[in-house]
């Protein structure tokens, strides 16, 4: 075989640049190394391990479990790589009940760290102690130490520096090393786990605490209160934990917890029939919260399809998806409305129902102010959107051929004529479903979203009291206390200017617990917590709010927090009604709530006549 003259010879890599290779796929900040620590200590059967980091992980990462421990022997085998004692032959992948197996995790670690192992099984006089720098082995001897095993990371990649510029701030990173540690917290019933950062006690979860206080101690009292017990069997799967009443849910899916089989897991199948069980109890955009258990046979699902093990698949995903979705609402009981009602057969023949114009849009964008700009024409949708329970949903609409362009017309706003009889009380336009508002015109009937609309109106006026810099906070006679997570503690303090940047003064009021002192007017005092919570998440997640464009980032939370909307189902009054389509004529496109849905639809005079064939 010829080999062209430019192209280098192909060679075996050295041992440390393979190491340094794996820990790029293992090791990708200090979270991983906690990781793979506090799952070799499960796996040794401790029941009590401490995770110490200083500087987030950068500085040190120390795991001190009781388990059974190492001989010298096997330490120095550990430290190899594709080194383990948790498998021996291929079959062996199909049954993997441990949480660490791939033997490459200590020696990844070793290569970009000061490293040191301590171990001590129960029946040696002596511990061994084993140190190493980067990946060379420095010195193995023979010392005092407890049963179990200690083992310390010190400078994490001190000689790939180019790795550490890639790491995030310290509250970051150290949200990340806590949340490692509450997963597996949550799915180890009898261990117990501390974590300190900087010698400072973050969580302290006992051996014989409870899921319902586990979940308590990690995300709060006030928490659990709003969560339900789920347990059960269906399609093989074991199924327990706790679920949010839908009222308790979150901007981000940060709150969904999925263990399978004593493993903290991601897949998709789980997390859709999760939220499948909310389905029309829980807002579009939120989602809701819970700590799902699941038990089944390891054949059954592979967990060696990411070099992290926290993917997995499933051989079955819809049994798995609905099994968790089924349990969820039969947790929640009559909360949820599983099907919707059979439609009562007519007893007149079935017509084509009417096609529905939809009035598209660009994305809302929070300058409403300026030239008003001429509204796009209707474009044709094959279908409405679902529309919320108890209203039965809408039949399925025929297509409509394209009308000739002499009688196409530009789309306005709400005609003149439709505002000359609303002075008069018994002129307000009709609501119907308790949701929509109807205003007929002389070749269409306009139906309107009332909350949608009461929605853009709330966001039009909160960019304009920005706009005018009309966001001062205003002291509370009263302070609301907020808990928030013991792991959240440390994200809040250090971001307290931001939050009274963003018009919400925070004061420490102990332990995990804080006063909010004083808050911009353009807040509801009942949905500031939840501003703060979404506020937090995202800085977990490593989203920084943009300090340059302050009344953005405050009209993002505003519109959350602001004052409430009406909703869908709510019946109004006939002032009420008037003043929602006097603010509708104000409007400017685009007409669309601040989520981007639409406030407005028409069904145009010529579409009835289609429908009722009186046209072809």
């Amino acid at each position: 075989m010829s080999t062209d003259a430019n192209t280098a010879p192909v060679r075996i890599l050295p041992d440390d640049v393979v190491n340094k290779i794996a820990a790029g796929e293992v090791v990708e900040r200090p979270a991983s190394v906690v990781k793979e620590l506090v799952e070799n200590a499960l796996d040794a059967g401790a029941t009590r391990i401490t995770v110490r980091v200083v500087a987030a992980g950068r500085r040190l990462i120390e795991v001190l479990d009781n388990g059974h421990g190492m001989s010298e022997q096997n330490a120095l085998l550990a430290i190899e790589r594709h080194a383990t004692s948790k498998i021996r032959r291929a079959s062996d992948l199909e049954g993997v009940k441990t949480l660490g197996f791939r033997g490459e995790a200590l020696a990844s670690i070793a290569s970009v760290s000061k490293f040191e192992l301590v171990s001590r099984r129960a029946k040696d006089g002596s511990a061994t102690r084993i140190r190493i720098d980067g990946g060379i082995l420095r010195d193995v001897e023979q010392i005092g130490a407890p049963c179990g095993t200690r083992i310390s990371v010190n400078r994490l990649y001190f000689n790939t520096p180019v790795r550490a510029k890639f790491l995030r701030g310290v509250t970051t990173e150290l949200s990340h090393c806590i949340d490692i540690v509450q997963r597996h917290a949550l799915a180890r019933k009898g261990v117990g786990f501390q974590f300190l950062h900087n010698d400072k006690m973050l969580l302290d979860i006992p051996e014989h605490a409870t899921l319902r206080e586990r979940v308590a101690l990690i995300w709060g009292l006030s928490f659990v209160q709003d969560m339900v017990e789920i347990t059960g069997e269906r399609a093989g799967f074991n199924l327990r934990g706790l679920v949010g009443l839908p009222g308790l849910n979150r901007a981000q899916r940060s709150h969904q917890i999925f263990l399978l089989n004593q493993r903290p897991v991601v897949n998709r199948a789980l997390q859709y029939g999760f939220e499948e069980g909310y389905r029309e109890l829980v807002t579009i955009g939120r989602h809701p919260v819970g700590v799902i258990l699941l038990e089944t046979h390891p054949r059954f699902v592979d967990v060696n399809i990411h070099p992290t093990k926290r993917e997995i698949r499933f051989r079955d995903e819809r049994a798995a998806r609905d099994a968790v979705r089924d349990m969820v609402r039969d947790a929640l009981g009559g909360l949820v409305k599983h099907e919707r009602p059979e439609r009562v057969p007519s007893p007149l023949p079935a017509a084509p129902p009417a096609q529905i114009d939809f009035i598209e849009a660009p994305a809302p964008s929070p300058a409403s102010a300026g030239p008003a700009i001429p509204a796009p024409r209707p474009v044709s949708r094959p279908e409405m959107p679902p529309a919320p329970l108890p209203i039965a949903p809408p039949a399925p609409p025929v297509t409509e051929a394209p009308r000739p362009k002499t009688d196409e017309r530009p789309q306005t706003l709400l005609p003149e004529a439709a505002y000359e009889a609303v002075g008069q009380l018994e002129d307000a336009p009709l609501q119907v479903f308790d949701t929509y508002l109807l205003v007929p015109d002389e070749e269409r009937l306009l139906i309107i979203d009332q909350h949608a609309l009461h929605e853009r109106l709330n966001f039009d006026s909160l960019a304009s009291e920005l706009a005018d810099n009309a966001y001062e906070s205003q002291r509370l006679a009263v302070p609301l206390v907020v808990e928030v997570a013991p792991s959240q503690v440390k994200l809040v303090e250090s971001n307290l200017s931001l939050f009274a940047r963003l018009g919400i003064e925070i004061e420490p009021f102990g332990g995990n617990t804080f006063q909010v002192t004083a808050i911009c007017h353009l807040y509801e005092e009942g949905r500031v917590p939840d501003a703060i919570y979404q506020i937090l998440d995202e800085l977990a997640q490593g989203d920084l709010f943009d300090r340059d464009n302050l009344q953005t980032d405050m009209l993002r939370l505003a519109t959350r927090a602001c004052k409430s909307s009406v909703r869908a189902g709510a019946r109004l009054s006939p002032e009420e009604r008037r003043g929602l389509l006097e603010g509708f004529r104000r409007l400017r496109p685009p007409y669309t709530c601040p989520h981007g849905r639409p406030i407005i639809i028409e069904i145009t005079q010529r579409q009835m006549e289609k429908s009722f064939k009186r046209i072809q």
